[in-house]
């Protein structure tokens, strides 16, 4: 853009002490002040006045469309990220909504603050013999049979009227190197037994569990939890402590006072612990 700026500045001054003007005193305009030189009262006039060629009338008007163009780029850019900004919020508290409803979901504990219809996820390992007392039982007995271990998980309920319902079978395993399945076809009542030896209150119930192949036997197996008591009030149920048992004749000695017994070891048992087990209180699957 060339630009042609005329310039004309008029300065008159006019002394008192000479009365006598140095230029002329306006062209275009005028610009007057007094001021004080030297003691002197000074009066001057300052004129200007500015002119412009016509091209520089067709470099402003391309000027103002550039300026406009960029205004509008400006805008558009401007709309595109509010509206960026605005889908990223709403992307934001959708994840936000739903991450609080699966910690809701997931984290919040179940509660049981009744054995009466309560349900229950058991995780169980055990084994179809117990460990032998003796390490020369397995030499002395050629027939006694393998012992294999098994685990897994099992849902039940202890319904309010005495009796264990199945909920679930969880995918019981075999954990030895053979992997089987130990099925649980029924499981017994329930019932609430206080110790003598440490008085604690104690859950007992009973299942009938098929072993599969090699030992290919049905089996009863007894359960007992200890139930202990939390919260605030003492009103939260949780039971501990789980242990697996079977029931095994005992096995006389020989030699000694023992002979009187030879003939009547089946009226002499006792429960073996074979495993244990730990639960955990869940919601009614079928509600």
């Amino acid at each position: 853009m060339i630009a042609s700026i005329v310039i004309v500045l008029a300065i008159s001054w006019r002394c008192a002490a000479f009365h006598s003007p140095l230029l002329p005193a306006t062209i275009g305009g005028n610009y007057q002040s007094t001021k004080r030189f030297r003691g002197k009262s000074c009066r001057s006039s300052t004129s200007f006045m500015l002119k412009m060629s016509p091209s520089d009338d067709v470099s402003n008007n391309n000027g103002s469309d550039e300026i406009e163009k960029l205004r509008q780029t400006a805008s558009k850019l401007r709309a595109e990220v509010q509206a960026a900004e605005k889908a990223l919020q709403d992307s934001r508290g959708t994840a936000g909504r739903s991450s609080s409803t699966e910690a809701t979901q997931y984290t919040k504990p179940v509660e049981c603050l009744d054995l009466n219809d309560s349900c229950w996820e058991i995780t169980y390992r055990f084994a179809n013999e117990p460990v032998s007392n003796n390490d020369d039982d397995e030499g002395k007995n050629k027939n006694k049979p393998q012992r294999k271990s098994y685990g897994g998980k099992l849902q039940l309920q202890f319904r309010g009227d005495g009796y264990t319902d199945i909920l679930s079978p969880l995918g019981e395993t075999d954990t030895s190197s053979s992997s089987s399945t130990a099925n649980f076809p029924k499981l017994w009542g329930w019932d609430l037994e206080t110790s003598a030896e440490d008085e604690l209150d104690y859950i007992l119930f009973s299942a009938d569990v098929i072993l599969p192949p090699p030992i290919s036997s049905s089996e009863r197996f007894y359960f007992q939890a200890r139930i202990d008591r939390e919260g605030k009030n003492k009103d939260i149920l949780l039971l501990n402590d789980g242990s697996v048992t079977v029931k095994r004749n005992v096995e006389a000695p020989g030699g000694g006072w023992w002979g009187i017994f030879r003939g009547a070891e089946g009226i002499l048992a006792q429960f073996r612990q074979v495993g244990e087990f730990r639960c955990r209180p869940i919601s009614n699957p079928k509600q």
